[in-house]
């Protein structure tokens, strides 16, 4: 910034000399360069901010000032053209500096830039050009919410105008006082509400109350369900009490701080105390060792350490990534419970839209923290028993139920042990019972990617790409043929015993819908007490990069959900390590605790509101895989079995083996499907090796 302002008032020989040479590089409009550096030194130097330093904002600065030395080498150019402009510039060069050539046009970048430009556009496209780069700045600088002000205004005046336009003997058309009052029944239809908005929190109950309201009268009018809905208020939260014991954990944290280094020093090892965080439930010391320490050698100790704090038990972070230092977590004194409300009242504003946003916990800053679904997109949760796991899955449900209406968000819980999901049975977010049999929660999710097919189709039909963008068109129609398409998360409480039950078929849809649903609006959250290879599968994880781990057995278990070790040593009842999509690094948080009476009454205010509507897809779960189901329907009734038919006699072949990786079906049912052929005289008996005869041939069906 000094050497701009000499060079702009041109103080003395350096000034001078400093002039000549900005002369010479940018050419004679220096003097807009050197202000524009000099403000924006000044404002980030005295006023110390910059929120404005955006990449955004960096990119309209620098070619705004690529645009000044283009036109300014443009205009003084004559009819050269390309590279030869920049070498005559350059072999101009000692003119310039005796002052025998005083119009420097653009200087030597812009000589460089011209050059290029009059070689790709020629000069006439060069103007064209410096229009172009002064209309991206606009776009760059100008907020998005001006363009949408300017496009409502335009839009309002060209409606009003096209009203007043059209004839009196058209008596649809409505005048702008009516325009609302016209449009209500067609909100009804759909039997959807989407009248909810979550941008400002004081004021949503009163919002919804109002549009129920006017939903009511609609919906008397038109002999439909009078069903009222309204989001469930935070009174139904336990109250924030005061955090007891933070005191103690201060003086615990100084003194063990001072601790751990002495036990460093004990055993060799020279480092200095660089910050201590206390979290809720877990302090965490941040160690400097001096350049000469292995990181190795503090692993090495851990135990040691852990023996001389008497600590239940210590994690070390070696080294914390993006720092010159090792973490040291230790166990505080006292735990302080981190409550569903405190966390739901402090969502950030830019956040409230989001639907599936949900509360996860603190981490060791004492920093709230949340995760959006839509963008993990789709979560693994592990943890042994009573380390936290349920509550986790309590909390992310509560979250949903808190800020979302039934027809934004879809649920659909599979709970094999048939007791942690006992207070959901009967809200009004579920897509279908609460599913407890192993059988049918296979068939459930064969169903869920049904689901997912038919959307896609619905995306191609439309031309969008996503249900964000498909939202976004149905809220444009003015037809009202086209419904809201909410998303549906799948909750999954223990995968062990799915997998045991119907491990391929589970897998293989599990595995199509973390690949493919994320754009269709379906999340998938899975959670297991047993995180053993054979239940989470390399497929499985592969799929689900967002884990959450909690306190579990042993190094072997950490490795299989986190491929790290550090799960074991956890504490428990909430603690937690979190890797999210993309981080390269764990970490640790303490979950929320939601009490069963918080989950209940919030339970029981969704269900007294409105009752669940369930797909009919749903409905008759045995139908899509009976034969794993105790052969509720004969195979003979089997939906596959005339296409199977068709394939054996087109194939001229016929296994269990075939029909499953052909069809994607179970062993049983397979094996049942093989029975029924045979004893239909389709094919012949197993003969020993040799493959099984087909009887009928492909030319007696032609």
């Amino acid at each position: 910034m000094m050497l701009a302002l000499v060079s702009a008032f041109q103080l003395g020989a350096v000034g001078q000399y400093l002039t000549l040479l900005s002369k010479y590089l940018v050419g004679n409009f220096y003097y807009a360069i050197l202000g524009s550096l000099i403000i924006v030194s000044c404002y980030i130097l005295f006023l110390r901010k910059t929120k404005y330093a955006t990449l955004k904002n960096i990119t309209a600065f620098i070619i705004i000032n690529i645009a000044v030395i283009l036109l300014s080498a443009t205009l003084k150019a004559d009819e050269t053209v390309g590279f030869e402009v920049f070498m005559k510039y350059i072999h101009n060069t000692s003119l310039y500096f005796k002052k025998e050539l005083v119009d420097f046009g653009g200087g030597l970048f812009g000589a460089f830039f011209y050059s290029i430009t009059s070689y790709l556009f020629d000069k006439l496209g060069t103007y064209f050009l410096i229009v172009a780069m002064c209309s991206i700045v606009g776009i760059l600088i100008i907020p998005a919410e001006t363009y949408r002000k300017m496009g409502k205004f335009f839009s309002e005046i060209f409606t009003s105008k096209e009203l007043e336009e059209v004839p009196s003997k058209q008596e649809e058309v409505i005048d702008a006082n009516s325009f609302e009052d016209y449009f209500k029944p067609k909100e009804v239809s759909n039997k959807k509400s989407t009248f909810i908005t979550l941008k400002e929190p004081p004021k949503v109950e009163e919002v919804i109350e109002d549009s129920v309201i006017k939903e009511e009268e609609v919906v008397h009018k038109k002999s439909v369900s009078k069903d009222k809905y309204k989001l469930p208020p935070f009174s139904l939260l336990d109250p924030i009490k005061g955090q007891q014991g933070s005191n103690a954990n201060q003086v615990a944290a100084s003194e063990s701080g001072r601790k751990v280094i002495e036990i460093l020093k004990n055993f060799g090892v020279n480092a200095e105390l660089v910050a201590t965080h206390i979290g809720p439930s877990v302090t965490k010391f941040e160690i400097k060792p001096d350049s000469s320490v292995k990181v190795s050698r503090i692993n090495a100790i851990q135990d040691n350490i852990k023996m001389e704090l008497a600590a239940r038990d210590i994690r070390i972070e070696a080294p914390i990534p993006g720092k010159t230092a090792v973490g040291i977590e230790i166990p505080n004194i006292e735990s302080v419970p981190v409550k569903m409300l405190e966390l739901v009242k402090s969502i950030p504003m830019e956040k409230m839209d989001q639907k599936l946003l949900f509360v996860l916990g603190k981490d060791l800053l004492g920093k709230p923290v949340y995760c959006q679904l839509d963008k993990m997109p789709h979560l693994l949760i592990a943890g042994a028993t009573g380390s936290g796991k349920s509550v986790c899955m309590n909390t992310i449900i509560t979250s949903f139920l808190l800020r979302c209406h039934p027809d934004e968000v879809k649920l659909l819980l599979i709970d094999p042990k048939k007791v942690e999901f006992t207070p959901y049975q009967q809200i009004p977010h579920l897509i279908a019972p609460v599913i407890s049999d192993a059988a049918k929660a296979s068939s459930a999710l064969k169903v869920i990617v049904t689901i997912m097919e038919e959307r896609f189709d619905v995306f191609a039909q439309c031309g969008v790409r996503n249900i964000k963008a498909y939202n976004e068109k149905v809220a444009q129609d003015s037809t009202g043929s086209m419904q809201n398409m909410p998303y549906i998360v799948v909750i999954i409480d223990e995968l062990a015993d799915l997998m045991s039950v119907a491990g391929k078929e589970v897998e293989v849809s599990i595995q199509r819908i973390t690949q493919l649903a994320r754009a269709s609006g379906i999340h998938l959250i899975v959670a297991t007490q047993r995180p053993s290879t054979d239940v989470v599968t390399g497929i499985i994880k592969s799929n689900i990069p967002s884990r959450i781990s909690f306190s579990v057995a042993s190094g072997i278990d950490s490795r299989t959900i986190l491929d790290q070790v550090g799960a074991e040593r956890l504490l428990g009842n909430g603690d937690m390590l979190y890797v999210p999509i993309g981080e390269p690094s764990m970490i640790r948080l303490q979950g929320v605790y939601v009490t069963d009476e918080e989950v209940n009454r919030i339970a029981s205010y969704c269900s007294d509101l409105r009752k669940p509507m369930y797909l009919d897809n749903f409905i008759k779960l045995e139908t899509l895989d009976s034969d794993d189901n105790g052969g509720i329907v004969s195979a003979n009734e089997d939906p596959l079995y005339e296409e199977v038919k068709e394939y054996v006699i087109d194939v001229q072949k016929a296994s269990t083996s075939l029909l499953q990786r052909r069809f994607g079906i179970g062993y049983n049912r397979a094996a049942r499907m093989i029975d029924i052929l045979e004893s239909n005289g389709i094919i012949g008996p197993v003969q020993g090796s040799k493959p099984r005869e087909v009887y009928i041939k492909k030319e007696q069906i032609d």
